[in-house]
């Protein structure tokens, strides 16, 4: 009887869907100007500790091997929607990244990717810092586990003009839910971020 009134607590304290975001726009830079952007892949955070097995009840959050790619790719397709902007073309940056012979972990440093987005005729490049994209569930010490109890997404999304490197506009993006998947819920929170965003840039 206890183990399911603990199922119970755990499935219940989870049972909305949350969504924040806060979003904030330079207003001393010249919007007009910027024309074209180019979206570069997020950088997500290294799980060092995947294998591990916990020995007590405790919470974790798996992270997707994928989300960097999976957000970038949202972003610049919700980016492409406004008709602001021209968003230059996702298989037009990782071949640009071949040609250069830059990896993922290059883009780390803000003279590469500010260079590639020269290199792509971009005006300015949009950059994302994730803090969770997957699922969180419970081991119990006996190895089992209640999973998954939620989804949940978030992350930092950036916009940077390649040639002064002021940041443009910033979102600040989190969320859960029980019933979406990570790239359902991150459509659905970047679409409500992006349209306060268009909202305070018009």
């Amino acid at each position: 009887m206890k183990k399911y009134a603990i199922l119970f607590l755990l499935l219940s304290s989870c049972a909305s869907v949350n969504m924040f975001s806060k979003v904030d726009v330079n207003k001393d830079f010249p919007h007009d100007e910027i024309q074209k952007v180019a979206v570069i892949m997020f950088e997500a955070p290294v799980d060092e500790n995947k294998d591990s097995m916990p020995s007590k009840l405790s919470a974790k959050t798996t992270i997707d091997a994928n989300a960097g790619a999976i957000l970038s790719s949202i972003t610049a397709r919700e980016l492409e929607k406004w008709g602001k902007y021209i968003v230059v073309n996702r298989i037009a940056v990782k071949e640009e990244m071949k040609l250069k012979k830059l990896k993922k972990d290059d883009l780390l440093h803000k003279q590469n990717f500010l260079n590639l987005g020269k290199q792509l005729g971009a005006d300015a490049i949009v950059v994302g810092k994730i803090e969770s994209f997957g699922v969180s569930y419970r081991a119990m010490s006996s190895g089992m586990f209640i999973s998954p109890i939620v989804t949940k997404v978030s992350f930092t999304v950036r916009c940077v003009d390649v040639t002064t490197n002021e940041t443009i506009w910033t979102a600040k993006i989190k969320g859960s839910s029980t019933t979406d998947n990570e790239r359902a819920l991150a459509s659905k929170l970047i679409i409500e971020s992006f349209e306060k965003l268009r909202t305070k840039l018009n």
